[in-house]
């Protein structure tokens, strides 16, 4: 009892004297024109790289902060950086008030995400503008397969299908702005939604790994933000145009893009347009693979300020494909019509407590026609699938702050409408009746989703959580298959399901040092059944040769997934980052034989059909790694490695003898299918005349893929080597040349996840030797 007495006079007398070992940062931050406090202004520590959001008040505090040297950093949209080096002495509050000019120059490039997003304990990697304009890739699948972990499926020249550690087609979110949902019109994925927005009007990417950001919709795998060119106000009126020719050699691919912005402080808008156009092009092994597409746009954007800390913006986007070639899918995309509607509206600084809301609603539409008029079976049998997808929804957030308490809270709605058909021509016979098959009929998926999440930072530790419910509900007119002669060939009579999701993701960023710092990420995250895997009716969409059919009753996919990241920055040294992950996916979706007794094949030259069915689980697991030299050096350079596995622990195999089905064999632990093996890149250039220009050379290192399905008789792709050389020239504020040399050595190699050509066992092999070189213009 002594002893404990002794305890507690002791710590109430040494309290203050031990909580005095650490210093206090605190402020307010002011608009330089207004004198008046900017609130919900960006407060950023280095090192350790922590942060704060000032509050109504335009206030900020730092506390619990180690002896030592920092860099502060203040940001606000609209304004210029403030940047200040300062000194800690334990036990001492010391105060700045930055002062912020207003930013009279448009804003050309986003590259630095906010401070909540940086404080987030899982990984979230930024695409920038800049990066953006310094590839050649025509399309925003082939850009991603140069970030770690990231891959892509290659079906044609063109709308390659994003796959992030092994997550793929309707596992990932792709979203544009501020929630936009496309839902592609072809089955087999020709038209994936990153397909219909064109690479050059993007501004930045942001990549959510993992199921842990759930307020941004259903996320199982990860989420893929694409934001276009953002419109803001101005001090006074301007106008900007940017435009930008690219030219590639091989397939004699050109792109041209020109965008107009302007405006002043209550009014502003964007308008722009593009054309890309591509023949064949010729892999390195001399054989062309038919490739050719056109594509073009037009997009507009007007928005208004209609009071201080309020803005309210409409867009209007068209995009148009034409005679894009697929050579490895059963039929080519002769038109592709998408419209995209959405209004936005936000306010900031709307309370001591209540710091921002967001409403947007949208409302996206696509005519997707395909057809085999340029296949070998055209002088036989025609066959034209056109298909009508909708989408349209809202997402309303608002965020709250209660002291350093962060809660964001909010709604999302969407719904999916789509209706399709595919009529069959018999050309030798033309007495025949034109058959008509249902693709969809009439189909529908509702998603009302709830969410919420929760952030602090606690001195050296930042935690976060989130919780999200999904009230899903799907039901289409029928799914009915009828013969030549009307007669019925096989029925689904229960077309109707609801389904009820809880996510739920938490997370810890712990600050070692200045320095050091890891991050730990866990969560559970359900999806719902898309479209494809509920009602498809008889088609082949799969890695394998079989018609598909649709499964109304399936249960919601389910992620358990855990992420272990360490980080080391150094303005001497430069910055690493490792990462583990491990992920148990629940009522894993596949396929399973459908007897021929039940329903025949529909499709010419497929071995049966299969029905969509759950699995008990499978799992995967990878890890990242990335090197990063420091941004002051000269002789700059970048080296990144990562590997994606996945097991189902019991799968089946189809043996397949004659083009039947012959029999069936269980295989324990098999390998998933379509997952990319082990690859590296290294990357270094030099910074000559002050950055203006910088020459750069890449190699990439890919491992042969012997990790492989034996339920979906995948083969072995070879390993290889690729290199590429490119130069940056800025000659001024004005004008940016960007050229270069893809595939330098003319290698002939293709990529794991690349299909194999319909009809064959070939391989779709990749663009051999491409010159490239951009020219952009700013005003």
């Amino acid at each position: 009892m002594r002893s404990l007495i002794f305890t507690v006079f002791f710590l109430f007398f040494h309290l203050p004297l031990l909580i005095s070992q650490t210093g206090t940062i605190t402020g307010t931050v002011y608009d330089a024109s207004s004198k008046k406090p900017l609130p919900s202004a960006n407060i950023t520590l280095t090192p350790p790289d922590i942060g704060d959001v000032t509050d109504s008040n335009g206030v900020f505090i730092l506390t619990n902060l180690s002896e030592g040297t920092y860099h502060l950093v203040v940001s606000y949209v609209g304004y210029t950086e403030y940047h200040k080096r300062m000194s800690i002495i334990p036990g001492d509050t010391t105060r700045i008030d930055p002062f912020l000019a207003p930013e009279t120059a448009q804003l050309n490039e986003i590259e630095v995400t906010d401070v909540q997003e940086k404080l987030k304990p899982y990984s979230v990697e930024l695409i920038s503008l800049t990066m953006l304009q310094e590839t050649p890739a025509g399309d925003i699948g082939s850009f991603l397969r140069e970030t770690p972990n990231i891959s892509a499926i290659r079906k044609g020249g063109t709308n390659l299908d994003p796959v992030i550690r092994g997550f793929k087609f309707s596992q990932l979110n792709v979203q544009l702005n501020q929630g936009i949902r496309i839902e592609g019109g072809c089955p087999n994925r020709m038209d994936p939604a990153t397909s219909h927005v064109d690479i050059t009007d993007v501004r930045e990417i942001r990549v959510y790994k993992g199921p842990y950001a759930l307020r941004y919709g259903p996320n199982l795998g990860g989420i893929l933000r694409i934001s276009t060119a953002p419109v803001h106000e101005y001090t006074r009126f301007e106008t900007h145009i940017t435009a930008i020719q690219t030219f590639e050699s091989n397939w004699n691919s050109t792109r041209s893009h020109l965008d107009v912005t302007g405006g002043n402080r209550y009014f502003f808008f964007d308008l722009s347009g593009n054309f890309n156009k591509a023949g064949n092009y010729n892999a390195g092994n001399g054989g062309e693979i038919s490739s050719r597409f056109t594509q073009y746009n037009y997009s507009a954007t007007v928005g208004i300020t209609p009071a201080k800390n309020h803005t309210a913006t409409v867009s209007f986007i068209r995009s148009f494909g034409r005679n894009v070639m697929f050579p490895a899918l059963p039929m080519d995309e002769r038109s592709d019509d998408t419209r995209i509607l959405s209004v936005d509206y936000s306010a900031t600084s709307l309370g001591k407590r209540w710091q921002s809301l967001t409403v947007s609603g949208y409302h996206s539409r696509v005519d997707h026609v395909m057809d085999t008029k340029e296949r070998p079976s055209s002088d036989t049998i025609v066959a034209v699938s056109k298909v009508t997808a909708i989408d349209y929804g809202y997402r309303a957030e608002a965020g709250l702050r209660f002291g350093r308490h962060q809660v964001t809270a909010g709604t999302d709605y969407e719904e999916i409408l789509k209706d399709g058909t595919r009529i069959k021509s018999l050309i030798l016979q033309p007495n025949l009746p034109v058959k008509h098959e249902k693709l969809w009929d009439d189909a529908h998926i509702r998603n009302i989703g709830i969410f919420a999440e929760y952030q602090i930072p606690l001195g050296k530790v930042n935690l976060t959580g989130a919780v999200r419910v999904d009230f899903n509900d799907a039901s289409c007119h029928s799914m009915a298959f009828y013969g030549m002669n009307g007669q019925l060939i096989y029925s689904i009579p229960d077309v109707s399901s609801s389904l009820t999701n809880f996510s739920i993701s938490g997370g810890v960023r712990y600050i070692v040092t200045e320095k050091i710092d890891l991050r730990l990420s866990v969560g559970r995250s359900a999806r719902s059944p898309d479209m494809v895997e509920r009602f498809i009716m008889l088609l082949p969409i799969g890695y394998d040769d079989f018609d598909y059919l649709g499964n109304p009753q399936l249960k919601p996919e389910i992620n358990n997934e855990a992420d272990l990241a360490f980080s080391h920055n150094c303005s001497c040294s430069g910055s690493f980052h490792a990462g583990i992950f491990f992920s148990l996916v629940e009522n894993y979706i596949t396929g399973k034989e459908v007897p021929p007794s039940v329903v025949k094949p529909q499709t010419k030259g497929v071995a049966g059909v299969k029905q969509f069915i759950n699995t008990d689980y499978v799992y995967l697991y990878g890890f990242e790694c990335a090197y990063h030299t420091p941004d002051d050096w000269k002789l700059f350079g970048t080296a990144v490695i990562s590997l994606t596995q996945g097991i189902n622990p019991e799968a089946t195999r189809y043996i397949i003898q004659n083009g039947q089905v012959t029999g069936e064999e269980t295989i324990k632990n098999d390998p998933l299918a379509e997952i990319p093996p082990l690859e590296g890149t290294l990357t270094i250039g030099y910074k000559f005349l002050k950055s203006k220009l910088v020459p750069q050379a890449t190699i990439r290192l890919v491992a042969a893929q012997n990790q492989l399905s034996q339920a979906y008789n995948e083969i072995t792709t070879p390993g290889f080597v690729t290199a590429g050389l490119s130069l940056k020239y800025k000659y001024s504020e004005l004008l940016t040349l960007n050229a270069g040399i893809n595939n330098l050595f003319n290698a002939a190699y293709y990529e794991h996840l690349n299909r194999r050509i319909v009809g064959s066992e070939m391989p779709l092999y990749e663009p051999g030797r491409v010159f490239y070189a951009t020219l952009i213009i700013t005003l």
